[in-house]
């Protein structure tokens, strides 16, 4: 025996193997395969040696056969035996499970990330969004045919009150207690009812009867074909063709919906169309399944697309002969955008190359009577919002849109009144009216002024429109640059600032922030305008364009109206400034030369005289205007003075005023007034400030990257270097300016400074204090004291720290000066170190305590400028 299994035998444990597993295979075939009418029950011993083969055997056998072990073993209990299908349920067993390659058994959903078109009717059977429900519990119609297994319940009452449940059983009979049996197999759930209450009225005297439908009995159907889970189904006798689909899963993404079949011993007994139940609500081919019935859904035989306007645009099946008409009717028909007379139907030649491109006409009947071929693309477009007969009103009116226009109709139609119909902000003296005049779409345009029009409607001044006109009514230049800054991020308004404001600046903030307010911006209106005239002009013809720079309004480019002059140019660059020089203004004119060159002119014009219409001087294509501003002009250029001075408060400025001008526009210095500790600050000085410790931080950052490219040693962390520039880049600077006021208003003009716009100067109150800050271990303010040094008030500090560098401590004067005791190299040196009302000793950190900490020397320089700006004024 060991010889024969070492030479190629089996093993001797071999045979019970094979046997442990083939009887295992007859347990989960039985068990998958059974019905209600031919019930198995598995042995205990089947159960014991399914339990007992390999783990790998088991999901063998369960990939075999598409079940899961885990739920095989969950029927099978413990030690129970297993039982027939719950009704409705596949009894996908029978057939081994197809690869997960397989189209047929992973369809494409409509819903997956791949793009494609949706084919109509797939989503009947969506199982994520089904309300199916399998049919065991629906009322039984008359016609209903009972057979074997279907139960009766028969309820008796008068003479006597009995309850009985009468179950068909394999020879078609009922057992009925005191009435014998009676043969119900074949006869219809009505022809039964009235057997037995015929039988109970004739065998039972004074006794009626109920009978009504149980349990019906569970028929066997098989799926086959493309459907998303074939095989064998165990189904209620009630079970139609769509509700068999539904228990398969629906069709695959290659079934067809429109040629189902129900076949029976092998004859073809219904075709169901899925469309005549969507389309038009027809269920009637519908029919019940009988016990041994097959669903066969062969492949689709072919598919047209129907995309764009129409009220259903998918994927569509054909079943054979359909039209146009029969296309457009399964896809909704068209929606009021489609453009039916020129569909695009693409469709495969008869080459078979290319595809052709065929326009249809949608409306005509010989086109809806065309046949659709499998692979048609019909895509209807879109008709468009052109509108023949109207106007468009646009910008700061109330109700911009679309007009119907009529003849004789006028700009006054559409603007009757000024209140009622524009915007507040609207610009009454500049409007234009864009005119279509040609084939190509050229246009022309037209200037008016909204006002004169509206006020003396029906004359010159109120143009007459025409159809497809665009009239552009725009908003107040002023009030839309302050909409522009704010929509750019120039300018915020918030709701707390606004309160601080007087009524009537509210009202004009409130007004400009309006959102009507950019979109009827000349910017915004005039843009597509201007780009069309720049286009439109062609083969050597001028453009109808001029300009305008300087001090207008809005400045920039206009459309050149036919006989614009200087005056209308500046009306349409919403006038004047008041900065204007009206003494007189250039206007340049190109002229082309011989030979093609191009030639400037410039000219000077009377502005005075060429803002009136009468004597304005006309202008051609390419003119420019500039208007000058007067010179020196700065009307709001301000100071703000503060503190010791006896009027504080911001104060006009011109050209070419000191400081000392403006202290005496203010009253003069306060009997309080500390003059050696003023702090004067510039704005464009801030400015370089903080500039300069934006620079410092990317320098720093760059050394910092150098080093470690070139692999330097390099002693400082990232993190010090990144706490060193966030300090720098969130550094804002003071801007304070070193002044020597008291020389100043001694009438000194060298120490006397011009001032300028932003200015701001603050006289403390006379002080009698020294402040020490930095590397001590207290910091803070003492009173001056004649005999105290410096090394005094740094004990009244608690002396330095550890980190101090006592080489480098210095002075800041209140005026602003620094000076060092240790080196005596500034420039006020001279005039001694002793400390004076105001002062503040500064105690820089040591750079050596650390040689990470090398670049803190200059990062502290700026911050303790900065720091002790701040702290003059609060401590003074």
């Amino acid at each position: 025996m060991n010889t024969a299994w070492q030479q190629g035998g089996s093993h001797p444990d071999q045979p019970r193997a094979h046997r442990r597993s083939w009887l295992a295979v007859c347990c989960l075939a039985l068990w998958a395969a059974a019905l209600p009418a031919m019930a198995q029950t598995l042995s205990p011993q089947m159960v014991e040696q399914f339990r007992n083969l390999p783990k790998s055997q088991q999901e063998s056998l369960a990939r075999q056969y598409g079940v899961d072990v885990d739920s095989v073993l969950s029927q099978l209990g413990n030690g129970g035996s297993a039982t027939s299908p719950t009704l409705g349920q596949p009894i996908e067993e029978l057939v081994p499970s197809k690869p997960a390659t397989d189209k047929a058994v992973a369809p494409q959903r409509p819903s997956d990330p791949d793009g494609k078109t949706e084919r109509y009717g797939r989503a009947l059977f969506d199982q994520e969004v089904s309300t199916f429900a399998p049919t065991d519990d629906a009322p039984v119609p008359g016609t209903y045919r009972l057979g074997v297994g279907d139960q009766l319940m028969v309820q008796l009452f008068g003479t006597e009150n009995a309850e009985y449940q009468l179950q068909i059983g394999r020879n078609g009979e009922v057992n009925f207690p005191k009435l014998g049996t009676i043969t119900l197999s074949g006869l219809t759930f009505e022809d039964a009812r009235e057997l037995i209450q015929t039988r109970v009225q004739q065998q039972l005297i004074g006794v009626e009867s109920v009978v009504s439908m149980g349990r019906l009995r569970a028929i066997g159907i098989f799926m086959a074909g493309e459907v998303s889970v074939p095989g064998a189904f165990s189904v209620s006798a009630l079970t139609t063709i769509t509700q068999a689909l539904f228990q398969a899963g629906g069709v695959t993404d290659i079934g067809t919906l429109r040629n189902i079949q129900v076949k029976r011993s092998g004859v073809t007994v219904a075709t169901f169309d899925t469309y005549d139940l969507l389309l038009r609500g027809d269920a009637s081919k519908d029919i019940r399944l009988q016990a041994g019935d097959v669903v066969f859904v062969p492949p689709f035989d072919g598919l047209v697309e129907v995309q764009g306007e129409v009220k259903r645009p998918m994927l569509y099946e054909l079943a054979g002969s359909e039209t146009m008409a029969d296309v457009l009717r399964m896809a909704g028909g068209l929606t009021r955008e489609a453009y039916a007379a020129a569909a695009i139907l693409r469709r495969q030649s008869a080459t078979g190359g290319l595809v052709d491109a065929i326009t249809l006409d949608l409306g005509k009947p010989a086109t809806l009577a065309r046949k659709a071929v499998p692979g048609d693309v019909l895509l209807v477009k879109e008709s468009g919002d052109a509108l023949a007969n109207s106007v468009e009103l646009r910008g700061a009116v109330y109700r911009p849109g679309n007009y119907g226009w009529r003849e004789g109709l006028r700009v006054s139609d559409l603007l009757g009144d000024v209140a009622r119909d524009t915007l507040p902000f609207v610009d009454l003296e500049y409007a234009l009216i864009v005119r279509i005049i040609n084939a190509r779409q050229d246009i022309d345009i037209l200037q008016f002024q909204p006002g004169q029009a509206i006020s003396e409607s029906g004359s010159a001044a109120d143009p007459l429109l025409q159809a497809r006109d665009q009239v552009l009514i725009f908003s107040l230049p002023e009030l839309a640059d302050i909409a522009g800054d704010v929509d750019r991020g120039y300018q915020q308004i918030s709701t707390d600032s606004e309160d601080l404001l007087p009524a009537g600046d509210r009202e004009e903030s409130e007004e400009s922030s309006r959102p009507g307010v950019l979109e009827s911006s000349r910017e915004v209106l005039l843009q597509p305008v201007v780009r069309k005239l720049r286009a439109q002009a062609r083969d050597m013809e001028p453009v109808s364009l001029v300009s305008v720079s300087g001090a207008v309004k809005a400045p920039g480019t206009y459309p050149l109206v036919n006989s614009t002059t200087v005056a209308q140019l500046v009306r349409a660059a919403g006038g004047l400034k008041d900065s204007a020089f009206l003494g007189f203004a250039e206007l340049r004119t190109l002229t082309e030369m011989d030979g093609g060159n191009i030639q400037a002119r410039y000219r000077e014009i009377d502005l005075v005289t060429a803002l009136v219409e009468a004597s304005s001087p006309g202008l051609k294509s390419r003119d420019h205007l500039t208007v000058r501003e007067i010179p020196d002009w700065s009307p709001t250029d301000s100071i703000n003075i503060s503190g010791e001075v006896v009027f504080p408060g911001e104060y006009l400025i011109q050209p070419g005023e000191t400081l000392s001008d403006v202290i005496a526009r203010a009253g003069g210095i306060a009997s309080e007034g500390f003059l050696e500790g003023a702090v004067f600050t510039r704005e464009i000085v801030a400015e370089q400030e903080t500039a300069r410790a934006r620079e410092f931080a990317e320098s720093i950052q760059r050394s910092v990257a150098s080093s470690l490219l070139t692999q330097e040693q390099n002693t400082t962390s990232l993190a010090e270097v990144q706490e060193i520039t966030d300090q720098l880049r969130n550094f804002e600077g003071k801007g304070r300016m070193l002044i020597d006021l008291p020389v100043a208003l001694a009438g000194d003009t060298t120490a006397d400074i011009n001032v300028t716009d932003g200015d701001a100067l603050h006289i403390p109150r006379r002080t009698s204090t020294v402040t020490v800050i930095g590397e001590v271990r207290r910091q803070g303010t003492h009173n001056l004291k004649r005999n105290l040094s410096l090394q005094d008030y740094l004990s009244l500090s608690a002396g330095l720290t550890n980190r101090a560098d006592s080489q480098e401590i210095y002075i800041v004067k209140a005026n602003g000066e620094v000076r060092n005791p240790q080196r005596q190299l500034w420039r006020f040196a001279s005039q001694g170190t002793a400390l004076e009302a105001g002062d503040t000793i500064v105690v820089p950190v040591d750079s050596t305590y650390k040689e990470s900490l090398a670049v803190w020397r200059d990062v502290t320089q700026i911050i303790y400028q900065g720091l002790v700006s701040i702290a003059a004024v609060a401590r003074l």
